[in-house]
């Protein structure tokens, strides 16, 4: 948010305004707009004379042509312009609310375009389906043959598929093969893809090696709906070096870590998006094995689970921790380990494909962190309600009144709300503050007593101090004095001392509550209070349950507060 003041328009705005502006911040703090965006003033200009009429305006979505980071750049922003008045009703200056839409106009576009993209994808992939040699089948659930490809029916010589729609897939392997093929199949019956190669006859009896990856295809509620089969003949592959080298450079440009390992573990390829994983770009890994790559509590998972598992069952896919080489920090992967067989399916070695997990764990934690703190904010919320409105109907002579005074303090409750998140809020004189969170907890100068001279906050701290207040009367409210007809809270600060000696001192004092015992574990509002208060008020800070009421003390530094103290 920024304001534009009086008839120069002086520009003044808050830290969430900063990053709008770039390297222009803070040079253009009390700059006029027109110095300030000389690039949009054009556009500017006009919706500002406007509300400086008296005319609220809102816009959505409005492209502006920026240079604020020495280049041109499109943008999009929306914004509202509203008239700030003065005692006397006149339009003083022009508050901007104002968000950067760029993020999302563009995700817009690039979906549009993402779309159209789907769109060839999706007749390109027709196209290939039609047209590829790969044997591409469907089945159901049974393992019963549904559906195969054109291209597929022509590499396993079927003249009429009809003759077979409806027959168990694994039928047509033998041995070896047979067993694999029922493996895969149960795999993706639980969700699971995996992959094997092993030895069919085409339906004309000639002989063929063929790769074989398996997929479970999801319905609408998330569970395998059907079975896709991808067999492709590598008959030319198990003799032709062409081909293994064309594999390996779709390996070397997988952005995954890919890589292989013998039966002793010892390691003998990775790409290099697993050597940059794990840094490893300056170093040899051929003398590596498996075991280097965990800390000791994930390799013991390794060794205990993940390799007897790919040995038993065909493969293992899970969450677990890289050590990255240089650093010794942990990475979050998943991590899919699986046989690597010869020619006669023997297996001779292990392989992986993992994909870096950092970003998806960062945003579950951010996830978890920010639920636990909504969740907290909210039961506040719902017992302020609930504490104003049993007070409310306790203490009114009528129905009416007691609607009158529950609108007023919910409406108190919500601007407080407001300091609290922080949408509108500048630097406050302390007591104003006070009185702004405080007041829909009890009446100011009855059950809560504001006692201290004019100390006007920085912003920073005006903000840390109304959470702080809040969760002070909140829980004065469930559990302390609030929370009794009788009760009362004293919240007193002093000034000790002028210029740079200054010292702030603040006390939260309640009476005539329940008697108080201390707290067996610090709650999350304890933790929030302290984090709040204790960068501004560094020298003393106590807090004392004696048993007639809660005592909370902080003193400070005055300059680390404050911007003036009133004299």
């Amino acid at each position: 948010m920024c304001i534009y003041w009086g008839p120069e328009r002086i520009q003044f705005y808050n830290d969430a305004f900063a990053p709008i502006l770039g390297p222009r911040h803070p040079g253009t703090l009390g700059l006029t707009a027109a110095k300030a965006w000389p690039e949009v003033w054009d556009q500017l200009q006009p919706l500002i004379r406007r509300t400086f009429a008296g005319e609220s305006t809102v816009i959505r979505d409005q492209p502006l042509t920026m240079t604020r980071f020495g280049y041109e750049e499109e943008t999009w922003w929306s914004y509202a312009y509203s008239p700030i008045r003065n005692e006397s009703g006149e339009v003083a200056g022009l508050l901007n609310v104002v968000f950067e839409t760029t993020d999302q106009f563009r995700a817009i576009r690039d979906r549009d375009v993402a779309l159209a993209d789907l769109s060839e994808r999706q007749a390109f992939t027709n196209s290939i389906l039609a047209s590829s040699t790969d044997c591409i089948k469907v089945l159901d659930l049974e393992g019963k043959l549904a559906f195969m490809s054109d291209g597929g029916q022509q590499v396993m010589e079927v003249s009429d598929f009809n003759t077979i729609v409806g027959c168990p897939w694994p039928d047509f392997w033998t041995g070896v093969g047979n067993v694999h093929a029922k493996a895969a199949l149960t795999d993706a019956g639980k969700g699971r893809s995996s992959s094997f190669i092993g030895h069919a006859n085409t339906m004309k009896g000639n002989p063929k090696w063929w790769h074989v990856a398996v997929s479970p295809i999801l319905g609408a509620d998330g569970c395998p709906d059907r079975i896709l089969f991808v067999s492709r003949d590598i008959t030319d592959l198990r003799r032709s070096e062409e081909e293994r080298d064309r594999f390996v450079r779709l390996v070397e440009n997988s952005t995954d870590f890919v890589a292989m390992a013998d039966l002793e573990g010892r390691v003998f390829f990775m790409n290099d998006a697993g050597r940059r994983l794990v840094g490893l770009q300056n170093r040899d890994y051929h003398d590596l094995s498996i075991p280097d790559f965990f800390s000791p509590e994930d390799l013991k998972v390794v060794i205990d689970q993940v390799l007897p598992t790919v040995s038993e069952t065909g493969s293992w896919s899970g969450d677990i921790s890289f050590r990255h080489f240089e650093t010794g920090a942990l990475i979050p992967v998943l991590y899919s380990v699986f046989p690597i067989t010869d020619a006669t399916g023997t297996m001779v070695g292990y392989g992986t494909v993992t994909r870096d997990n950092r970003e998806r764990k960062q945003a579950e934690e951010d996830m978890r962190y920010l639920n636990g703190e909504l969740a907290h904010r909210l039961k506040n919320v719902l017992s302020v309600i609930q504490s104003i409105t049993q007070q409310t109907l306790r203490t009114a002579t009528s129905l009416d009144a007691a609607s009158e005074a529950l609108s007023a303090r919910l409406v108190a409750l919500g601007g407080a709300t407001d300091v609290l998140t922080g949408k509108s809020w500048r630097s406050a004189d302390l007591r104003d503050l006070a009185n702004s969170v405080l007041a829909p907890h009890g009446t100011i100068d009855d059950r809560i007593i504001l006692d201290g001279p004019p100390v006007v906050l920085k912003p920073e701290v005006s903000v840390a101090f109304a959470l702080a207040l809040h969760e002070l009367a909140t829980n004065a409210a469930k559990y302390g004095a609030l929370s009794a007809d009788s009760g009362t809270v004293i919240l007193r600060w002093s000034v000790e001392g002028e210029g740079q000696e200054a010292r702030l001192a603040v006390e939260w004092r309640e009476r005539g509550g329940p008697p108080v015992t201390p707290p067996t574990r610090k709650s999350f509002g304890s933790a929030l209070i302290e984090r709040s208060m204790r960068s501004y008020f560094r020298e003393a800070s106590a807090t004392d349950y004696h048993r007639e009421g809660l005592v909370m003390y902080w003193r400070g530094r005055l300059a680390d507060a404050a911007l003036a103290n009133g004299k």
